[in-house]
């Protein structure tokens, strides 16, 4: 409520000066006083004394009551124009209607947000609610139709008419007013001014939903573009295969046929971009979906290490750690070996020959399951593991960097554990090596089976 302006209340019933018990209060005492002295100067006997003591009480108690109807008169008016005060002055719109749509009182700030220069000009300009007011009259059967059933209205947002001719939006907060019998007798509430609001977040509407087509436009741009360029790609890949591996007979020079080897690696590892962007492009437009059924933990893992030694072509041994009594995984096996692998690659990149990578799986107490990429790598800090997460993004940013890659494999790992209901999070610390995991809830596990071995 703005208090600007607000005079200090007054009680319009005090008078100053007045004595504390006031004259009906002087007069019964002073009238007691003289039938007891008179009663006792007659010698009137006991009865009489009694009767003038219960006089008295009696007087005492009118006494009594007058100065309780005198305070409560006091706090009534003070409250009264209390009321009134905050009426007057709020900061939002305050109302009292009837039943049918006709405005019975209003404050200067429903005046100025309808437009009107004082609350009685907008009393005699608004006659009709549902005509006059609302853009849609049907608005006022919605809003009588929710006070019959419930008394109360809340965030009861409409378009209404702004004096100037405009169109605005309003929020509605009242309540129905009845008697003691359950008549009812108006409405009132408050109305808050929310256009503003209102565009911002119809132009956020506008924003993600062009956003969304963007992304789909995008989505069918990169598969006709991989496609395109994965066709010229895979002939890269064959021909240069058959030179490397002189399918025809020798190539007549040594140095040709490692040139033909660096064609195809570098092939593949572009073909492994092509198809990563075209992954990130679908996860991001919601196009990518899974094709769940049992699998083994153990075979997922030994796949994910085959396609991580493709991409990295490293060929160290790999630990994998399955519990005997490891139930199967309801998963999409191409998916969560993708996760895998990518994860997998990052390990096998950031650690030493000298270190270790081992994958290592166990059971939660409330019966999902963990799937763990562990190495003894370099590491990262805490406050990159967020940046690392993120589609593109190089920690070494430098041209001169040491590691190859796109930045994807990470964020497509986690995007496809978030397909599966799962999540994925990051342990890492600079020098001390880094712990990837996948976390699959209760319902991705099934039937029994496992082993421990090293691939």
């Amino acid at each position: 409520m703005n208090l600007r302006n607000i005079s200090p209340l007054i009680d319009p019933m005090h008078k100053p000066g007045r004595s504390r018990f006031g004259l009906a209060g002087t007069l019964g005492f002073f009238v007691a006083g003289l039938v007891i002295g008179l009663g006792l100067v007659s010698d009137l006997g006991a009865q009489f004394i009694a009767g003038l003591i219960i006089v008295a009480g009696l007087c005492f108690g009118l006494f009594l009551l007058a100065r309780v109807a005198e305070n409560t008169r006091t706090r009534v008016t003070a409250g009264e124009a209390s009321y009134r005060a905050f009426f007057d002055h709020a900061v939002d719109g305050i109302f009292r209607t009837t039943a049918d749509g006709h405005y019975l009182a209003v404050n200067q700030a429903l005046a100025d947000i309808y437009g009107y220069p004082n609350p009685d000009a907008l009393i005699a300009g608004l006659t009709d609610i549902s005509v006059q007011l609302y853009v849609e009259a049907s608005r006022r059967e919605d809003f009588s139709a929710l006070m019959q059933a419930n008394d109360v209205v809340t965030n009861f947002v409409s378009e209404i008419y702004h004096r100037s001719g405009r169109r605005i939006w309003i929020s509605e907060n009242a309540r129905a007013v009845r008697d003691w019998s359950g008549e009812l007798l108006c409405y009132e509430g408050t109305v808050e001014d929310v256009t503003e609001k209102f565009e911002q977040d119809r132009a956020l509407r506008v924003a993600l939903r062009q956003a969304e087509i963007a992304n789909r436009m995008k989505a069918t741009f990169l598969a006709a573009m991989s496609h395109e360029l994965k066709t010229p790609l895979n002939a890269v890949l064959g021909f240069s295969e058959i030179i490397r591996d002189e399918v025809l007979g020798p190539v007549g020079h040594d140095a040709y046929r490692d040139y033909a080897g660096d064609i195809h690696r570098s092939g593949t590892r572009l073909l492994c971009i092509i198809n990563d962007v075209l992954d990130v492009s679908r996860l991001e437009g919601g196009l990518l979906t899974i094709d769940a059924h049992p699998e083994d933990v153990q075979g997922l893992a030994e796949q994910a290490i085959k396609q991580a030694r493709g991409i990295t072509q490293d060929k160290r041994q790999i630990e994998i750690d399955v519990p005997a009594d490891m139930p199967l995984l309801l998963v999409d096996p191409r998916r969560i070996s993708q996760a895998l692998g990518n994860l997998l690659a990052n390990a096998l990149k950031f650690t030493p020959e000298a270190g270790q990578v081992r994958v290592v799986v166990t059971r939660t107490a409330d019966g999902g399951a963990l799937l763990m990429v562990e190495d003894t790598g370099i590491g990262m800090a805490e406050e990159t593991v967020a940046a690392a997460l993120e589609p593109f993004r190089q920690l070494d940013g430098s041209l001169a960097r040491r590691f190859e890659g796109a930045g994807l494999g990470l964020s497509i790992a986690k995007a496809l554990t978030e397909l599966h209901g799962g999540s994925l999070s990051v342990k890492s610390a600079v020098g001390q090596g880094t712990t990837v995991t996948i976390a699959l809830p209760p319902t991705r596990l099934c039937a029994q089976t496992g082993a421990a071995k090293v691939a």
